[in-house]
């Protein structure tokens, strides 16, 4: 392997870094690029739309629009009419940002969990709310980030850019998703769940917002022997659901069960163009042209063969970095429905199997690895355009088997010296 040194380098190692392909440095010039030409995409998109202030032109923050709308009918009309998919539209055409004429269907299709998170949006005006609530993401995962890597390197090293010039970071950032916030919550827990089990456990039951992405995190609690954090994050999501229930109303639940059914119908499994975004293990399966049946059978094994990863590195390690890598990873491919903006997940993988080899050495091969990860929400993001296969899982898969392979080696290692 590759060994990579976050201390000062003499001039011996800096020409030795230059020579590599992908050293520090040109990770820095790299990413620095990606963010010029971020900013002046988004220059031009102002120009364009007069400041997105042009109704007919598409503006930034498409999906968190759905947050705002929810909340707009939420405080105005009832909690349960956020699930109005009729009403939640005309919410949408009235203030969303969605070019005038859009046939766009974005409806609100989250837990009542989430829709209690949400309440407080409307109370700004769409542009301010979407500006603090991005803000706030940001920060979180920058930090969770910078947790995992080790506070002192990333501001050392310039390891910060590559991180906010990250193309997962700026979709999600032009978006307004909410995966910023998830990947955050987990990358926060695995970070704590050693020192502070039970905040630890505070920040997984968050995750209820999002359950889907949470699937495999009772395995890497059990398998970690953190019985603290896991009681604190089912009282925690306890908590969590009857106060979403007792703010919102209990028809919420029937009205977010309908809503999972249409998105099951419609996003899942009917319709074929948007699995060309989906890094799901159910999209690529059924593109390769499997019917739902066979589709969801190879999803359930490729959950199942996720939890056993998860399970043998939480219960091999106590190192959070690998911790992190494996349950990020492992959670995109146990969950059937993903979008490209989840790749967020995918960014704490990566930084948690840099953090590693910052440590133990890098090869040729996962530094090839990281870059295809990194890049990877750009070609989902343009796959419904391209339509080529689904290779997502496949990127999550491989990271997964090098968090592993990394736990393995260095178990092995202790071994020899104990």
């Amino acid at each position: 392997m590759t060994q990579i040194s976050m201390q000062p380098a003499t001039p011996a190692q800096e020409a030795g870094t230059r020579a590599t392909w992908l050293g520090l440095d040109r990770v820095r010039v790299y990413s620095g690029a990606v963010l010029l030409l971020f900013l002046l995409f988004m220059a031009t998109w102002a120009w364009y739309s007069k400041g997105f202030t042009d109704g007919n032109v598409s503006r930034p923050g498409a999906d968190f629009a759905v947050f705002w709308s929810a909340s707009y009918l939420a405080l105005s009309e009832g909690p349960a009419h956020a699930y109005d998919v009729a009403k939640h539209l005309e919410v949408m055409h009235a203030y969303g940002p969605l070019g005038a004429g859009s046939e766009v269907v974005l409806p609100w299709l989250y837990p009542p969990t989430f829709l209690l998170v949400a309440l407080p949006l409307a109370l700004l005006p769409l542009p301010f709310s979407y500006a603090l609530f991005l803000a706030g993401s940001m920060c979180a995962y920058l930090r969770a980030v910078a947790t995992l890597l080790g506070a002192g390197p990333i501001s050392r090293s310039g390891l910060w850019l590559p991180v906010l010039a990250s193309p997962a970071v700026l979709l999600a950032a032009i978006l307004g998703q909410n995966s910023l916030l998830t990947a955050a919550l987990a990358g926060g827990a695995v970070a704590l769940v050693g020192k502070r089990p039970v905040l630890a456990g505070v920040l997984v039951g968050l995750l209820a917002i999002k359950p889907q992405l949470a699937l495999l995190v009772p395995v890497a609690l059990i398998a970690g022997r953190h019985g603290r954090a896991l009681a604190s994050a089912v009282a925690t999501v306890v908590m969590f659901v009857v106060a979403s229930v007792a703010v919102c109303g209990w028809d919420t639940i029937p009205a977010f069960l309908q809503s999972s059914e249409w998105a099951r119908e419609n996003l899942m499994e009917g319709t074929p163009s948007g699995w060309y975004g989906m890094p799901s293990v159910l999209a690529a399966v059924q593109l390769m042209g499997l019917s739902p049946g066979p589709a969801y059978a190879v999803q359930g094994a490729s959950a199942l063969a996720a939890a056993c990863a998860v399970a043998y590195v939480w219960s091999h390690t106590r190192e959070a970095s690998l911790r992190a890598a494996v349950l990020a990873a492992a959670a995109l491919l146990a969950t059937p429905y993903v979008r490209h903006y989840e790749l967020t997940w995918m960014g704490i993988a990566v930084a948690g199997l840099v953090a590693d080899g910052l440590r133990h050495g890098l090869s040729s091969r996962e530094k090839l690895l990281f870059v295809v990860a990194w890049l990877l929400p750009l070609f989902e993001n343009a796959n419904p355009l391209l339509g080529l296969p689904q290779v997502g899982p496949l990127v999550s898969a491989l990271l997964v088997l090098d968090a592993v392979q990394r736990t393995a080696a260095q178990s092995r290692q202790t071994a020899k010296e104990a």
